[in-house]
């Protein structure tokens, strides 16, 4: 005689299509936070700034709240902002950067298809007259929605924790809170 474990649901199927609904989010939302470590480093900042297309877009403080002005939604906003403090090197033209995201947290939401994360980033670099050197720590306060079928992400807000040289990667101080 077999006995029902009271630990387990009975709904069976349905539980077991929503944990695999948030699985797939959990690592679709994990491949777009990476996307933009990879694009940024290649200089693709045209690429970058469509990632935050559909995204508020800015600097924040230690708790994750907007300091400063934030872009809402502006993709040509976003690829200015970059522009004007991206220092680029090379032929083809690229930061010189390594963006090592870690310690990435994503909590999906009850109906799969909207969620947040935080993460934190250390970025290296080696350009010009720079050795290879951690340049900036800091976290991204990340926020998520299905729309029109794939993960976007509807909020990148950067806190800046710590920074050493950057010479080479800045044309214009951070702002600072």
């Amino acid at each position: 005689m077999t006995t029902a474990d009271p630990d387990r649901s009975t709904d069976g199927p349905t539980d077991l299509a929503h944990t695999v609904a948030r699985l797939a989010a959990t690592e679709a939302i994990r491949d777009l936070i990476y996307a933009y470590s990879h694009l940024i480093d290649r200089g693709a900042l045209e690429e970058v700034s469509e990632l935050f297309s559909d995204a508020i877009y800015g600097q924040c403080d230690g708790a994750g709240v907007a300091v400063g002005a934030t872009t809402v939604r502006d993709a040509d906003a976003v690829l200015r902002a970059n522009r004007a403090f991206v220092k680029m090197h090379g032929d083809p033209p690229s930061p010189r950067t390594e963006h090592v995201t870690t310690n990435v947290r994503i909590q999906v939401a009850d109906n799969n298809i909207e969620a947040s994360a935080c993460s934190y980033v250390t970025v290296l670099q080696a350009a010009g007259e720079l050795p290879l050197q951690p340049i900036l720590t800091g976290r991204y306060f990340d926020k998520f929605a299905m729309l029109g079928g794939r993960w976007r992400f509807t909020q990148r807000l950067f806190c800046v924790d710590h920074t050493g040289d950057l010479s080479e990667h800045a044309q214009r101080r951070l702002p600072r809170d």
